[in-house]
């Protein structure tokens, strides 16, 4: 399966990308910066030019899946969270479905709720707005919510709930290694769910799912 992964450069794009790398699948990493290619050539992965702010058809096309793992970060104004979070996210979608790549996986987050009054409300209406928008596609898609993102290492264990509100943390090596996984996981199409740290072995939570 060929994934583009959207938002590759980032903490939790980086990740996710070694372990595609290391696997049956064929990964390209959508980077916005030409400078950014040493990172994924030293990986052997394939890298695109492409940003959400724009048209990106040409790094869709021909993909069998997407991975959206963008974000627009924590220094960022408002208006950008929209512009990548929300519209971003959706005119991936849009060019997935018009590129006939089924597979779809949406890094989201916990809590998201388009009502929201949290102190991050603008970050998580504009993740509800994508959400609700990917559930509308015929695409087989999975929303993976996780909490507050650490770097702690991968324990090989998680806390996976259809349960999408609450608290609780999140290692960005477990939630890669949740959303490379995904990937062979039927039972999770057309299904959302969080991903907290937690006990149980991995391949058991997601079956579970």
């Amino acid at each position: 399966m060929k994934v583009l992964v959207i938002g590759a450069n980032g903490n939790t794009g980086q990740r996710l990308l070694r372990r595609l790398a290391a696997g049956p699948h064929d990964p390209v990493a959508m980077i916005r910066d030409a400078g950014q290619r040493g990172l994924f050539d030293d990986m052997g992965v394939p890298t695109v030019l492409g940003d959400v702010e724009y048209p990106i058809d040409h790094a869709v096309r021909g993909c069998d899946a997407v991975i959206f793992a963008a974000g627009s970060g924590s220094k960022t104004g408002k208006d950008k969270t929209v512009l990548v979070d929300h519209i971003g996210a959706i005119r991936s979608m849009v060019a997935a479905q018009e590129s006939g790549a089924q597979r779809y996986i949406m890094l989201s987050s916990i809590n998201a709720d388009i009502n929201s009054t949290s102190t991050i409300a603008h970050y998580h209406k504009a993740k509800a707005h994508a959400d609700y928008h990917l559930r509308q596609t015929d695409l087989d898609y999975t929303i993976v919510c996780p909490g507050g993102l650490t770097d702690e290492p991968d324990p090989g264990t998680a806390d996976l709930s259809a349960r999408l509100t609450g608290r609780g943390m999140t290692s960005r090596e477990t939630l890669a290694e949740v959303m490379a996984r995904c990937l062979d996981a039927d039972n999770t199409i057309r299904k959302a769910f969080s991903v907290l740290d937690g006990d149980v072995p991995l391949a058991e939570a997601l079956a579970g799912l």
